[in-house]
């Protein structure tokens, strides 16, 4: 404790008055910026961060709803608002269908009036995702689903991984 306050004494006698004013003033700038600037430029940072996320949230339109199809004139049409609809189900469950394929399958030699769409996806989802969706598509007029085919990679994972075969059904304008 003396070597201290010997030091203490012996960096007065050096700095002098101004220059132990000025040592003062630098310690209590640093204790002001440690209790205050520090824990206000977190909080705004903080702050910030979050404003970005629901600027983000907030210029994203909302994930479509299933459209009802109002007489459209073309099995084109239909079809389009069927895969319309079909994706709205999926955002609406939280599910990302990061590939599908469509395409126009041969038509039927004993009814030429129908023609046939077949969509074919794989996603991952939750049980009660899955099923949220599948209750769902069951509601689409003219789907019918060929074939599915559900697989866990891993026991103690939940995700699912989903294969989905559809057929859409429309009838030809004549």
């Amino acid at each position: 404790m003396n070597r201290l306050v010997w030091e203490l004494r012996r960096a007065q006698w050096r700095l002098g008055t101004f220059g132990l004013l000025a040592v003062l003033l630098i310690a209590g700038a640093a204790i002001v910026a440690l209790t205050d600037i520090l824990p206000l430029h977190r909080d705004i940072a903080q702050r910030e961060a979050d404003l970005n996320a629901r600027a983000v949230h907030l210029t994203q339109p909302p994930p479509p709803s299933p459209d009802e199809a109002v007489a459209p004139v073309s099995p084109e049409e239909r079809y389009f608002v069927f895969l319309h609809s079909l994706h709205a189900i999926a955002a609406k469950n939280g599910i990302a269908i990061p590939q599908i394929t469509y395409q126009l399958a041969a038509q039927e030699k004993d009814d030429p009036s129908l023609r046939r769409y077949v969509v074919e996806t794989t996603f991952s989802a939750t049980y009660l995702q899955f099923r949220g969706f599948m209750h769902e598509l069951r509601t689409l007029p003219g789907l019918r689903c060929e074939r599915l085919t559900l697989s866990r990679p891993n026991i103690g994972v939940t995700q699912l991984e989903v294969r989905l075969q559809c057929a859409f059904l429309v009838e030809a304008t004549k």
